[in-house]
């Protein structure tokens, strides 16, 4: 049996895809989060030391205008006081750990959601978590954690 060819006359070979080219604007990664170069955050030792020399404020500032959180969301997040965020150039390691865990989430929400559908999710209660706003649990790294898993577990089309 030969096998047939099937063309369409004026048909491009090219395949536009809207879907693939949305998530392709979506993409965020932490180092661009917190305007920071690649390398310092792409292995978990280059990570420490980052963290141990501490992020700088231009990352604060950065992750602030992402998220759409004012200082006093964010100051409490690093549970710190929103005069030390003020004061602060250099932040400490569980500061520095902290704002990571923070770009890590937003960085996964806006890849899923988009930026402004990732804000609007952080800010309505959400059945699977107890009718939590997610933005409640950001103050605390296994709430980071949880936030997270329920960002994956959609990704993957798992619903509660």
């Amino acid at each position: 049996m030969k096998a047939r060819k099937y063309s369409q006359k004026g048909s491009s070979p090219k395949v536009n895809e809207p879907a693939v080219a949305y998530e392709k604007a979506h993409q965020v990664s932490v180092h661009q989060l917190l305007e920071i170069e690649p390398v310092k955050v792409n292995e978990p030792l280059h990570r420490v030391e980052t963290f141990r020399k501490g992020l700088r404020k231009k990352s604060f500032e950065r992750l602030k205008e992402v998220s759409g959180l004012d200082n006093e969301t964010l100051a409490s997040a690093l549970a710190v006081s929103s005069k030390t965020i003020q004061r602060t150039d250099v932040f400490d390691v569980v500061q520095s750990e902290k704002l990571y865990a923070l770009a890590e989430l937003y960085a996964l929400g806006i890849a899923y959601f988009g930026q402004d559908g990732f804000r609007r999710w952080m800010e309505r209660p959400l059945f699977s978590i107890g009718n939590i706003k997610p933005l409640n649990l950001i103050d605390v790294t296994e709430g980071i954690t949880i936030l997270k898993t329920e960002i994956m577990r959609l990704q993957h089309g798992i619903a509660v």
